[in-house]
């Protein structure tokens, strides 16, 4: 059985993003974090804990994250695609590193295109829904665009299955 460790802020229950900095090829600090939003902002820091391995109510997310489509339903989406434990899905900025190893939750479209393994249709869908403040520049745009696009080759050549529907 496959085991996640994830974070939750104490506070509000949101599951925690987290960051690593490396200095010298070592690990010098891990940073949790609350997900990026389109506001920007949350109103307190995080108070990392362990989530509950039995509570599944913070996987139905209330967007794709592929695509950042807003869910139909107040419960999310309930299609979920796992990562093969052996290849994390990291995204390396300067000197810091994102993990986006857990579970992904996404709409039918995209899930469709993982199936596929259609990258093109991942960064149409993530272009036409993408959440980025209206206040971007152009070249925040096209800099978001490839991050995006750098996320999910990522996401796809850590070889997604289905997992189980919550």
């Amino acid at each position: 059985m496959e085991t996640t460790i994830r974070m939750v802020c104490l506070e509000c229950s949101a599951p925690l993003d987290f960051t690593e900095t490396w200095v010298d090829g070592e690990l010098s600090d891990l940073l949790y974090e609350h997900p990026r939003t389109p506001a920007g902002t949350w109103d307190h820091d995080p108070l990392p804990a362990l989530a509950d391995p039995d509570d599944r109510s913070d996987q139905a997310w209330r967007h794709c994250d592929c695509c950042g489509i807003a869910a139909p339903r107040p419960e999310g989406f309930v299609n979920t695609w796992v990562l093969d434990p052996a290849r994390p899905v990291r995204l390396r900025l300067g000197d810091r590193t994102f993990d986006y190893s857990s579970p992904w939750s996404v709409c039918a479209a995209c899930s469709a295109a993982i199936a596929e393994d259609d990258l093109k249709m991942l960064l149409r869908r993530n272009a036409e829904h993408g959440r980025l403040p209206d206040t971007c520049t152009e070249e925040q745009r096209e800099a978001g665009t490839a991050l995006a696009r750098e996320l999910l080759l990522a996401f796809l050549a850590a070889r997604p299955r289905r997992g189980a529907a919550f």
